[in-house]
Order: structure tokens, then sequence, then C-alpha cells
């Protein structure tokens, strides 16, 4: 069975070669790249995947981890979306026990406010209806008082208690991509496709540079998926309209400082946009805005000092006993949704969310939509494929996450790697990490196994440490840079640059503006 690394190696030997043909390539290895790519593996189809970074580099590890149906969706008549979204939601959570959780959800209503308790209870009603689970129960406001004791209630006239899902996003990604290569597909990140190969028949393959080289390589395929997100566009064009990137950013911050059990909903007192705060991974998360990216798509995104402000400012509207300053602030993120757009007439919190398939001979794009749908996109995706050439695939059948098949292994590692989990649980070390629930013996099944490259690929994707410990992850530096040297190859001298990598990042990217700043004052 091939681990991630493994099955890297053998398509970067396949691609030098130059004599790798395959059914399928998909551009992007984000939650929709990798969607696909574990749908069309389970089917039978030689697939392969490439990814211009790393894995889930984009949108699919900065999103809001929730696994939704979209309420406001509904409240706007999107029936089917927030009905596809919200059944989706219910498979995860069955599928994916220790990855995909259910978590309390809990909406306070200001007096005056539209939806009211009592409408927001209906509407409720229909959720659950269409998801067909019951999650949502009445709560008075005494029992809300009691729950959360740090929250100013003076405005509050009634609280709404429903459920949704969290996951870790990354993750997603990551068990959809290995369990791909387990159903016999092979993917490779950073390798960048620079353009197709045409004929007279249409795309029959790619350019591709492999290993941040500049020597371009052929790859044939039948058919070519680009599921590059944000810079789907700039691969295919679409006809008419375009991608709006918009930006949407979270703080993170203690637990202890910002305790929260569970989801809340509030009204922004700036605009009236629903904003949530929610415990995540050992801490607890603030987010998210909704603003127009201008920056360059190839770059990291970071938060604004507009945004930091904003989100802070929710908070001590709420939370004016905790004194929550920036200096309380562990680190930050910012993710770019691609939304197709017509124009950019509307507010960016009004755009849909539905996602957009274009074709042309030999080529199928997708891009849009919502972490939860992402097995609907798929299928859709190849069911284009399929019209294009119907002898690819019979009927498409869910495609099934791998179980270990023998050994013992905690919910928490077996929702996360599925297969190789009982392996992972044999190491040593399962102390874990700090105050992240990353188990070492994890970590290094990871620099091990999950085509890792650099030393951001690890700390910001395929763990977490880097958002869950910000600056304190200095203190086990010298411990994960000795793992990386063993299993990676590098020398001292490469480990420092990684180190030196991961921290411009970090502070570039996944810092507060004004500590950017100060930080750029004392290194000039």
């Amino acid at each position: 069975m091939k681990t991630l690394t493994q099955a890297a190696r053998e398509a970067s030997t396949a691609i030098e070669l130059g004599d790798a043909e395959y059914d399928l390539i998909i551009i992007g290895g984000g939650i929709t790249g990798a969607g696909i790519f574990h749908l069309a593996a389970s089917q039978g189809a030689k697939v392969l995947l490439l990814e211009q970074q790393d894995f889930a580099w984009g949108t699919s590890s900065r999103s809001s981890k929730m696994v939704h149906g979209g309420l406001r969706y509904l409240a706007s008549g999107q029936w089917k979306m927030t009905r596809d979204a919200a059944r989706e939601r219910e498979s995860l959570l069955a599928e994916l026990p220790g990855l995909v959780e259910l978590m309390p959800y809990l909406m306070l209503h200001k007096r005056g406010d539209f939806p009211s308790a009592a409408i927001f209870h209906r509407v409720l009603s229909v959720y659950d209806k269409l998801a067909g689970s019951q999650h949502h129960k009445p709560l008075s406001i005494e029992r809300a008082r009691s729950w959360l004791s740090e929250v100013a209630f003076d405005e509050i006239s009634g609280v709404s208690l429903f459920a949704d899902g969290v996951t870790d996003d990354a993750r997603l990604v990551l068990r959809s991509l290995q369990d791909g290569v387990l159903a016999g597909g092979l993917a490779l990140n950073y390798a960048k496709v620079s353009g197709f190969i045409e004929g007279a028949n249409g795309i029959s393959g790619v350019e591709v540079s492999i290993n941040e080289g500049q020597k371009r390589h052929k790859v044939k395929a039948k058919c070519v998926i680009n599921a590059a997100g944000c810079w789907a566009d700039k691969l295919h064009p679409l006809a008419q309209g375009g991608l709006r990137p918009l930006r949407g950013s979270h703080l993170v911050l203690p637990f202890e400082r910002l305790p929260v059990s569970a989801c809340i909903t509030f009204y922004h007192p700036q605009d009236g946009r629903p904003v949530y705060i929610y415990p995540w991974q050992a801490c607890s998360v603030i987010g998210t805005t909704d603003l127009d990216h201008h920056g360059d798509l190839d770059s990291e995104p970071g938060i604004a000092q507009e945004e930091v402000d904003y989100l802070l400012g929710l908070t001590r509207h709420y939370f004016p006993k905790q004194n929550i300053e920036e200096g309380d602030v562990i680190s930050s993120w910012s993710g770019i949704r691609p939304i197709f757009s017509e124009s950019n007439d509307k507010a960016p919190s009004k755009e849909s969310r539905e996602h957009i398939i274009w074709s042309k001979p030999g080529l199928i794009s997708v891009t849009g939509g919502k972490l939860t749908s992402y097995h609907l996109m798929a299928k859709q995706t190849l069911d284009k494929v399929s019209e294009q050439l119907p002898e690819l695939f019979d009927e498409l059948k869910r495609a099934k996450f791998s179980q270990s098949e023998q050994g013992y292994a905690d919910k928490h590692l077996s929702g996360y790697f599925g297969y190789f989990a009982p392996q992972i649980f044999a190491m040593v070390n399962s102390e874990t990490i700090g105050i992240s629930r990353c188990q070492w013996r994890e970590l290094e099944w990871s620099v091990m196994s999950e085509g890792v490259t650099h030393l951001d690929d690890l700390l910001l994707r395929r763990t977490r440490l880097g958002l869950q410990l910000g600056a304190e992850v200095i203190r086990y530096r010298e411990v994960i840079l000795q793992l990386c040297c063993r299993h990676l190859g590098w020398s001292s001298d490469e480990a420092d640059n990684e180190w030196n990598r991961f921290e411009q990042i970090f502070n570039s990217s996944y810092q507060l503006p004004s500590r950017q700043v100060r930080e750029d004052i004392c290194n000039g």
C-alpha cells in the first residue's frame, strides 16, 4: 500500500522518463481536486493529480473549518444547495469520526434583529428536515447565560441551539488524497502546470515542471480536469463573468482568554454580518471577514489591520470582561475564496457560493462551491468527463474512505489517517506537542509518509502547530528538525534554511500586521 511520499516519487519518475499516460490528469490539490482524485481512482481510472504548491496550500487549509449546510443560503432561497450540503455533512460525520465532528452552535438574537429567535426556530426545523437529522433544541436565556458566563447578554432577547460539523480542512484534503493513492492514483505536489498539449481533437495533456525546477515535461491524458481554485480561469478562461477572489480571515486565541465551548454566531455591531467565535484544536477562533482580495494570488495571503480591528471589535463588544487585545492573538490565517461573479456590483457577502463547471474538448474546469459539498462537485465533474469519455466510467459510486484492516488505533488517528492509523498507533511517543492535539508519532509519520517537501508543509498543513502554538513553536525547533534531517535527508544547513523559510512565511502571513511592522524594524 503506497503512501503519499511513495506515490510522489513514482509520479516524479514517470514524468521525468516521459512514458506516462493517464485517463485523467487533475490540476489542483485542494479539496475540490482531492475529492475528484479520490472518486476517480476509486472507480478504477488511471489518474494523476498535480499541485503547483503544497497540497491544501490555498483556500483548503484556510477555511473556517466548518462542515455545514449553510443556513444563510436557506434564508436566501437556495433550498437545493442547503439540502445537498446538509446531507453531505451527515455523510461525512458518519464516514469520518475523529476527523469530522459534530459541534454545538448557538445563535444569539438581539432585540429587533431579523430573524428573531421564534422565526429562526422555524428555519432550523426546515434545516433539520432537509438534512434528515434532528439537531436543534430550545434553549432558555437562563441556560444560555450559565453556559456562556463571559458573554454580555444585555441586548440578547433569545438564543437558538443547533449543531453542525467541524473539521481540520487540510487533513480532510490529505485523507482524500491518501485514500485516492490507496485506490491506485498518483499525486504530486510542487508540480506546476504551465500549459496544455493541444491537438486537432482538443486538449490531450499538460506541460508541467516538477520539484520546483524549470524544465517542462509533457504528460498525456485522455482528459484534463482543471480544479485550480482561484487560478482556474487563468488556465481556462470563462466565456462570460469571472472569478472574484474574496478574502476571509480568522484570529486564533488561547482558549483560556476566550473560553467558548460551542460555536457562537454574533451579528457584528458594525455591519450586521454574522461572525463566529468557536473552539478549534484547543484554541478559540474568531472569523470570518469577507473582502475583495487585490493581492497576488501566487503569494501567501495575510490578514489586514482593518480585519483585525473588525474581529477584535466584535469580541470586545460581546466579551467586555475579557479585555481581549492584539497581544492575546496566537496567530491568524487568511484564505481566498474563488467566487464566480458576473459583476462586482454585489457586496462580497451577498455573492453566491455555488460552484461552476465549464468545458471544451479534453478539458473540464470546476471551481467555487463549499467545503462540505466537495463530493457532489466531484461527482458532477466526473459526469461531465463521462459526456466526453462514456467508456471511462460505469455508474459512479461514492468513494469509500479507507479503514484499518488489522490492529488498533484510537478515534483521532483513525479519523486522520484511515488505513495507516494502526501503524502510527504502534509507534513510540504518543505525547502531544504543547497545547495541540498533535502527537509526536503522527508528526513523524507525516515527515516520513505524507509528501513533505518544506518545513511549512509540516507545520502549517500536515500539522497545525504553527497556528496553535504561534511563536511558541520555536521551543520544539531542535526535535522537529532532527526528525526532518533523519527522514528527509536534510543537512544541518538545509534544516536551518527551512526553519528560516517557515519563520518568514509565518511572520508575513500568519501574524498580525502590527507585529510584522515591529519585526521588520527590529530586523532592519
